[in-house]
């Protein structure tokens, strides 16, 4: 599937995951609960540890009027540094340029709205730098025990 913008594409199918990507959906899997979303608390830093330089954490807020809001919770520092800044605490639509902001609402609303895992990848900006290839495996979260999605945790790894 491909998003608002040509630069990214959302695979559901999870086809030709890396390596590191596939370790982490497993321990996604083996974290589920009866409702089939593993809540926040599984993933704790010493368990995330050997993907932490490449890892966001979006938390997804819900106003009354449906309204939508993702910020990040957390940047990576190999992510962080690739990009030349440190989105954390910052919302999407104060970082990125209108198909920036529409090709990350499209990713992370696709997984949090099917409640289902997927392998993003293709181009896209950081901080008025040149394009900049990523492969990614982004999965749904709930933090409050529940079946409604709160965060999506991203692993994302530069390709170029």
């Amino acid at each position: 599937m491909t998003g608002p913008n040509i630069g990214l594409v959302l695979d559901p199918d999870l086809g030709h995951l890396l390596p590191t990507a596939q370790d982490l959906l497993t321990y996604w899997q083996a974290n589920r609960s009866v409702n089939g979303l593993p809540d926040r608390t599984a993933f704790d830093p010493i368990s995330l540890r050997r993907y932490l330089g490449n890892l966001v954490i979006a938390d997804i807020e819900r106003d009354d009027h449906t309204r939508v809001r993702y910020r990040y919770r957390l940047i990576g520092t190999d992510l962080a540094e690739r990009s030349g800044r440190d989105a954390t605490g910052r919302y999407f639509e104060d970082i990125y340029d209108p198909i920036s902001l529409a090709e990350m609402k499209y990713c992370f609303g696709w997984v949090a709205e099917h409640k289902r895992p997927a392998r993003v990848f293709g181009t896209f900006r950081h901080a008025n730098r040149a394009y900049q290839g990523f492969d990614g495996l982004f999965l749904p979260i709930a933090t409050d025990g529940g079946n409604v999605v709160n965060q999506v945790i991203g692993y994302v790894v530069p390709t170029g």
